[in-house]
């Protein structure tokens, strides 16, 4: 399965950026930056690019309100300045925005707000320890994609 099976459609990337707005997001401006079309492409749901669509959509399907914070997380490895400082800034905006999430979706008697809270220092944690190739990488890739567009 591609890339594309687990991504969103225009119409949830919108839902998402609205999501990021209502919960004022750290980080949402950096959506400003591309189009709904563009999102599409960047974005991948929780977890990394590597995982297999199932298990991402099964991420999904298990935290829906933690997508939006996905999202911003997403556009963040894709806009990597390749830094140590970015790339822990990157992981620990993901798990304050899915702290604040939890916090105001979900009352504090709702175990459902627990357990958000705790995935997403888990997920944040998980993208610390293990994604560093990818985020060092993708401004690899950024610099190939700028390069072949100045060849044409």
């Amino acid at each position: 399965m591609s890339r594309k099976t687990a991504s969103a459609d225009i119409a949830e990337v919108r839902h998402l950026r609205e999501q990021c707005e209502k919960y004022q997001l750290e980080g949402r401006e950096i959506l400003a930056k591309f189009s709904d079309e563009e999102l599409t492409r960047i974005y991948n749901g929780i977890g990394p690019e590597s995982f297999p669509d199932w298990m991402r959509m099964g991420l999904d399907a298990l935290h829906p309100s933690i997508k939006c914070v996905a999202l911003i997380h997403d556009v963040e490895f894709e806009l990597s300045d390749g830094s140590e400082e970015g790339f822990r800034a990157a992981n620990e905006r993901f798990r304050r925005n899915g702290i604040k999430i939890a916090v105001s979706e979900f009352s504090w008697y709702n175990p459902r707000r627990y357990l958000v809270m705790l995935d997403a220092v888990k997920y944040a944690a998980v993208c610390q320890l293990c994604g560093w190739s990818v985020w060092s990488a993708e401004r690899v890739k950024r610099a190939m994609r700028i390069v072949q567009a100045l060849k044409v």
